[in-house]
């Protein structure tokens, strides 16, 4: 053999022994045969699913394999049959549950000319379904609905059901109430199911958003004002949002934005049942219930002389705090079937979304709460192209979460790091379905990447 053959013949065993190692890393089974069946290659992976060695399949015939019981259902087999991609799920004596695909490969004159075979352990995420399933079931039947006209209010949520509890208890009662909650997480809605709940049912329930009126107008949206009481005013004055309300419920949403100036007519208001129209001289009695709300730390704001102290007493009768969606994870589920069904109704659609990617929509953070996730869920019923969304369908609408996901907060460095780590994975493994491309992506090497899911317990779906 001269030189140059003898060269060529060290590349290709190089090249063979290179693609050999790369086959044997991967964590998933490679199992390739012939057109007929017989075994050409196994990957060492095949330990960990079977407890066998390669050579205990190599140079075997698929059907000798599955009449010795080693393989009880075989997707090869399907595939020499039907000459298509099969997948099936298939159960290993060691209680292994794997996703097997068979994908043909044709020679240039078409004819079938080997079988390649991927099988993927899915022990955790069937056992993961199983646990969701469990839980999903159970908390059906805890789950709670109080509604106010078309709005709902549901949870199943043992903090947010201790809220509506307290919620439904106190309605009947004409005691103020003060809802804490972050943006989002449905105080209008609770204010107004309260409203509903009440003898005053039947009477007006006016929404004041304290920090949507301009300051200056706000007093005279409020009170109202006399004929002429300053320029440009209508000639025959106006009644008030408060006058409005007569015999019902003022709901002052985001009342730590109220000024301070007009805070003290408001603590009179709550004390007194009365007020004076702006230009006006008499008092005027009205029979109110108020509901005020709001995302801000009053009693922080207390402490920088921008609340006052006797107002926020006067108004925090009755505490109410409605957790965000981060802390009730299990309701994520709930409202988002609720939130299909209510968009698949309203634009004539029929979309629905796979467990693994309601999984992966319940791990998130939904720093904007029920509205955000209100949001996203129509997002996807008008924007859907197929009828079964899975993982691979939310990236588009997710793409812009991430810089807005995390927030700072005092903690140590290291922590910091790590979090940021795990949630640029996480966004990462939503956009991309291989490790490989996850790497290239993020500019490190497969094996990092791998590592980095290792460490932080994260689940790949899809295929590699």
């Amino acid at each position: 053999m001269n030189a140059s053959l003898q060269e060529q013949l060290d590349i290709s065993l190089k090249k063979i022994k290179e693609l050999t190692q790369i086959l044997n890393s991967s964590y998933d089974e490679i199992f390739v045969t012939d057109a007929n069946g017989n075994v050409l290659f196994v990957s060492e992976s095949c330990k960990y699913f079977t407890g066998l060695p390669p050579e205990a399949f190599i140079n075997k015939n698929i059907r000798e394999l599955v009449q010795k019981g080693i393989i009880k259902e075989s997707v090869t087999l399907k595939t020499m049959k039907t000459q298509t991609v099969q997948s099936i799920e298939q159960y290993y004596p060691n209680g292994k549950t794997v996703l097997a695909t068979a994908k043909p490969v044709f020679d240039e004159e078409g004819k079938l000319y080997r079988i390649v075979c991927n099988t993927r352990d899915i022990s955790e995420l069937v056992e993961m379904k199983r646990k969701l399933s469990e839980i999903h079931s159970l908390q059906q039947e805890n789950k709670i609905i109080l509604t106010a006209g078309k709005q709902k209010f549901i949870t199943q949520s043992p903090n947010m059901i201790s809220t509506l509890q307290t919620a439904q208890k106190v309605a009947p009662m004409d005691s103020s109430i003060f809802i804490h909650g972050e943006s989002g997480v449905g105080k209008g809605v609770l204010a107004r199911i309260i409203h509903e709940h009440s003898p005053r049912k039947n009477k007006p329930f006016v929404q004041v958003n304290c920090g949507a009126i301009p300051v200056t107008l706000l007093e005279a949206e409020l009170f109202g004002y006399e004929a002429g009481a300053f320029t440009g005013a209508n000639k025959h004055g106006k009644l008030g949002l408060v006058e409005l309300a007569d015999g019902g419920t003022l709901f002052l949403d985001e009342i730590g934005e109220m000024p301070l100036e007009l805070q003290v007519k408001i603590l009179h208001l709550v004390q007194e049942k009365s007020f004076k129209k702006v230009g006006g001289t008499s008092e005027k009695q009205v029979d109110i219930r108020i509901i005020s709300a709001t995302n801000k730390n009053l009693l922080q704001m207390i402490e920088e002389k921008t609340f006052r102290q006797d107002l926020y007493y006067r108004l925090h009768v009755v505490p109410l705090r409605i957790p965000p969606l981060r802390e009730r994870k299990q309701d994520i589920l709930v409202l988002t079937d609720y939130f299909l069904e209510k968009f698949n109704r309203k634009y004539s659609q029929r979309i629905n979304i796979d467990e693994n990617a309601k999984l992966f929509i319940q791990l998130q953070e939904w720093r904007g709460n029920v509205r955000e996730l209100e949001n996203f869920i129509e997002h996807l019923v008008v924007t859907a192209h197929k009828p079964l969304l899975s993982i691979e369908d939310l990236p588009i609408a997710m793409d812009n979460r991430i810089q807005n996901d995390f927030s700072f907060k005092e903690i140590p460095l290291k922590k910091a790091v790590e979090e940021t780590e795990k949630h640029v994975l996480l966004y990462a493994l939503s956009k991309y379905k291989t490790t490989r491309k996850m790497a290239k992506a993020l500019g490190v090497n497969q094996t990092t990447i791998m590592r980095k899911l290792r460490k932080y317990k994260l689940k790949l779906y899809g295929t590699s």
